[in-house]
């Protein structure tokens, strides 16, 4: 199942969800009132993400793919990147993926369950 999310301003951050085709409840940003909003919950983590990336400079422009698994606890773990700009894009992209909270978890059949997303961030040249 595939999902896309975007923002326009300095940066246009696409989220894509890959999950199996019994799911029930993909995992989510918290911090909205009701946890099955799922638009609350993107424009949350578009919030976050936009609020603590910082661009470096010199970077040319251009985007970063990251993926990432969501615990069923959560806790988001082995982010590896799968499209790289600079050495300095994709370590920012992965200190924004570091400093994000627990997602409530993806529900498959009833049961929290591991999903894996990726987060793709893209940079205006500076």
């Amino acid at each position: 199942m595939k999902k896309i999310f975007s923002s326009i301003l300095v940066c246009v951050f696409v989220l894509l969800a890959h999950g199996a085709s019994a799911q029930e409840d993909e995992p989510r940003f918290p911090g909205c009132d009701d946890p099955a909003d799922v638009d609350c919950a993107d424009m949350k983590m578009m919030q976050f993400v936009f609020s603590n990336l910082k661009h470096p400079d010199g970077n040319p422009g251009g985007e970063v793919v990251a993926s990432f698994m969501v615990k069923s606890s959560g806790e988001l773990t082995d982010i590896t990147i799968v499209e790289n700009l600079t050495e300095a894009c994709d370590q920012e992209v992965i200190r924004i993926i570091n400093l994000m909270p627990a997602w409530l978890p993806a529900k498959v059949d009833g049961a929290t369950a591991e999903m894996e997303w990726e987060l793709v961030v893209k940079f205006t040249a500076k």
